[in-house]
């Protein structure tokens, strides 16, 4: 993919530095537009483009070059910060209508949008592109907003995309700085190590399909490889755990690298009883090959590596 020029929103965040770091190995030139430019990902050739997509403005200004692809990551998803409603709609919907309105302009060949499976409002039940959709809180509900954008923008601009709603991935973070030390994998590692034991606020017992970002970021370079299809794609795993599993693969993990062993509290008063949950991949699948890694035990042990490296400074 030699000349070809991506542009990867928020790719320096969570998600967004794996797809930097698959992309630019793969010889595209890829270009990352964040808020913040103090960090680089080592080790691989890139350009940083410091704007911000609530600024259309700016967008004009910096996105004053030909772009062949696009993959939107930028979000803000930190649902339990003050005034969440506002920067979210502001961000996740306005933001990703600003960043069409500049790009439609161009000959975009595929405008990759990452959105959620929360866009369905279930955690139980078989999940397919064709669920009704029934967003229960402002997360899901700006994403879906964004959706139509996407989709809007298809319409009256002839622009070529690709829905993906995402599960919950995982995978060790990329900064220690990283804003995303509230997701599970991530949160748990780093309760075990800094208090030496897990505290679960539920009882552990809920299900969620998770996959690893890398390999999720091998799925948006075979994206586009093929033509844009203009359709809506759900990125899963179909590997559940249940939280308390997770819990105790980290446990485990400890044990085997200190030597010792922690407890795992669980809030014993969470009467909750969580059916199963199965999100289809199949769509995606008749599409692209592509393989699912269960790397969990692998990432936590980086997670930890990521610790002590920073405690050591």
């Amino acid at each position: 993919m030699s000349g070809k020029k991506v542009l990867v929103t928020g790719g320096h965040g969570n998600l967004g530095s794996y797809i930097t770091k698959e992309l630019a190995q793969s010889g595209y030139d890829v270009y990352v537009l964040t808020r913040n430019s103090k960090n680089k990902i080592d080790d691989i050739d890139y350009k940083i483009i410091e704007a911000d997509i609530t600024d259309l403005e700016s967008l004009h200004q910096k996105l004053d070059f030909e772009i062949d692809y696009c993959v939107h990551t930028a979000s803000f998803n930190e649902f339990f910060l003050p005034e969440y409603p506002k920067k979210a709609l502001d961000i996740n919907t306005l933001g990703t209508r600003n960043l069409l309105e500049v790009l439609s302009k161009k000959n975009i060949k595929n405008f990759i949008y990452f959105s959620t499976f929360h866009v369905y409002g279930l955690n139980s039940g078989i999940i397919t592109e064709e669920n009704y959709l029934n967003p229960k809180n402002d997360y899901a509900s700006t994403h879906l907003f964004a959706e139509f954008y996407v989709k809007q923008f298809g319409y009256t601009n002839n622009l070529k995309y690709t829905i993906l709603r995402l599960t919950n991935s995982y995978g060790v973070p990329t900064f220690i700085d990283s804003d995303k030390w509230y997701l599970v994998l991530n949160d748990l590692v780093k309760m075990a190590f800094e208090n030496q034991k897990v505290v679960l606020h539920s009882n552990g017992k809920a299900k969620r399909d998770f996959i690893y970002m890398g390999d999720v970021a091998i799925i948006v370079d075979k994206l586009l490889r093929i033509d844009a299809t203009n359709d809506i794609f759900n990125v899963s795993s179909s590997q559940i755990y249940e939280i308390i599993e997770l819990a105790n693969i980290v446990k485990n993990v400890f044990k085997v690298r200190y030597k010792k062993t922690i407890e795992i509290q669980i809030n014993q008063h969470d009467k909750l009883i969580y059916e199963t949950l199965e999100v289809k991949n199949e769509k995606l699948k008749s599409l692209i090959d592509f393989t699912i890694n269960d790397v969990i035990q692998q990432e936590i042990n980086k997670i930890f590596d990521l610790l002590e490296q920073n405690s050591e400074k």
